[in-house]
């Protein structure tokens, strides 16, 4: 991202989208949280987390927003993700979400909380002792 400026809005904006996102689509304890991702190529992609009645078959919103932005081009970098619950507070990902993001998102800036804003961090800020080096090519 270019300009710092620009980029922050455009972070901000992709955020507002997420929450715009799970305001519509949340249903009771299902679907309660929104990821957005956004690409080297410009596209943004917004996905949500699927509860499950099984616990352990359900998945965070970021794998399915990630997933997305890979299923429409493989070679696409993701430059930076997001995630916002239901009441649309930025949330940071959960340990297994940032080891995805390693694989798939070694070089992303996330989204996290910073008292009543957000802040954005690189990846290595939130797992610097990663038990893989984040240099995958998937």
């Amino acid at each position: 991202m270019k300009d710092d400026m620009d980029s922050d809005t455009r972070l901000r904006e992709a955020i507002a989208a997420a929450r715009d996102f799970i305001r519509d689509r949340q249903r009771g304890d299902w679907h309660s949280v929104a990821s957005v991702v956004l690409t080297a190529s410009g596209r943004r992609y917004i996905g949500m987390n699927l509860d499950s009645t099984l616990p352990r078959a359900s998945i965070c919103a970021e794998p399915v927003a990630i997933g997305m932005a890979k299923a429409a081009d493989p070679d696409d970098v993701v430059i930076f993700c997001g995630a916002v619950n239901r009441r649309g507070e930025v949330i940071p990902p959960c340990g297994s979400c940032r080891e995805l993001m390693l694989d798939y998102a070694a070089g992303a800036l996330v989204a996290v909380p910073d008292g009543e804003d957000m802040a954005f961090r690189p990846l290595s800020d939130l797992i610097p002792t990663a038990y893989k080096d984040g240099k995958r090519k998937p």
